[in-house]
């Protein structure tokens, strides 16, 4: 068992190689393990984890505490088995290193030590929560419900790597693409290698929600009928293509652009409120891959969690500048090598 560095992967940079197998996506060794370090007994006396414990006063730093618990809700979903990496949306990733690191303050480092502290408990603090629940009303994008579902333990799925597009290209590759040698196991080995595995899909479009019944089917003798499920219905369409060129003429139809329906029965237990769902909401839904039909067109997942999503791409700002410059948190007391440090004899620099 290793104890893991913890590092951030910006997953709008991932694409999936020709040559990546089964073991790329899903790890060959056992999860890693993480265990308490010099720098997690620093972060826990700094003033930012104080804050975190028990709450804050200061308008300033309510921005910056609110700012943080956003982005370790929306990487708590998506914490993965395969290894010690985790995955924020490269918006985030910008955001994070733009609007929360300064010559004084290493944000970064701050934020890696809250997800570890999490890794290290397999939960996250009861306090946290609270402080996230009593900060909503002045910071509204933490997602408290994110922040619950990580609060009752850490639950990571088998690889955040293989999303679904990854998914339809390894299926292209190991399926639709083979020759005639390799056809008749093709479709047997790509279930067994990729059937079963708990995973996320991010970006999906909500069709609707409602209870169903099972399809009928003739019963045995003594067996009961399967009860009503609740079941979400999704969508995923293939992205448009980029434009190559500024001036460029289409002639004819357009190309069909490929669409993939999910089918997910839920969970009891939902952290988000289903009632609030709309419908063409994008969501995240992470379960697991029970079973796909007609070439990967229709995919069903079981015991699935979703989640409103926001497109971080057109938020525009986590931290007001003054604010993160006048809260007295944002200094490094966890390292304490930044390049500007609070100066001596009542002076700060």
């Amino acid at each position: 068992m290793r104890t893991a560095p913890l590092l951030a992967l910006a997953l709008g940079l991932l694409a999936s190689p020709a040559i990546a197998q089964p073991e790329f996506f899903f790890g060959t060794g056992e999860a890693p393990v993480f265990r308490e370090e010099g720098v997690d007994k620093r972060f826990i006396r700094t003033r930012l984890y104080q804050a975190l414990d028990q709450g804050t006063a200061d308008a300033n730093c309510a921005q910056v505490v609110g700012a943080f618990l956003t982005l370790l809700g929306e990487v708590g979903t998506q914490f993965h088995k395969r290894d010690e990496n985790f995955m924020l949306d490269p918006a985030l990733v910008q955001a994070l290193g733009t609007q929360l690191v300064t010559e004084r303050f290493p944000g970064n480092s701050y934020f890696v030590a809250m997800v570890r502290r999490v890794l290290i408990d397999q939960k996250l603090r009861a306090e946290w929560l609270q402080t996230a629940e009593s900060l909503l009303p002045y910071y509204p994008a933490i997602d408290v419900d994110r922040l619950r579902f990580l609060a009752d333990g850490v639950k990571p799925v088998d690889s955040f790597l293989l999303t679904l597009p990854v998914l339809r290209e390894r299926y292209a590759e190991e399926v639709k693409r083979v020759n005639s040698v390799a056809v008749s196991t093709a479709e047997a080995l790509f279930r067994d290698n990729y059937l079963d595995h708990e995973l996320a899909f991010s970006g999906m479009e909500l069709v609707d929600v409602k209870l169903e019944k099972p399809k009928k089917k003739r019963l045995k003798k003594g067996e009961e009928p399967e009860p009503e499920r609740m079941v979400a219905r999704l969508t995923w369409m293939e992205p448009e293509p980029e434009a190559t060129a500024m001036y460029e003429f289409k002639f004819g139809k357009p190309r069909k652009r490929e669409r993939v329906e999910i089918v997910a029965t839920l969970q009891d237990k939902q952290y988000a409120d289903l009632n609030k769902l709309l419908k063409g909401n994008r969501v995240l839904v992470r379960g697991r891959f029970w079973e796909y039909k007609k070439g990967m067109s229709v995919i069903e997942l079981r015991d699935a969690l979703i989640f409103p999503e926001r497109d971080w791409a057109r938020v525009g700002t986590l931290v007001e500048p003054m604010a993160l410059a006048s809260c007295p948190l944002a200094i490094n007391d966890l390292t304490g090598i930044a390049p500007i440090q609070p100066g001596a004899f009542g002076k700060n620099r």
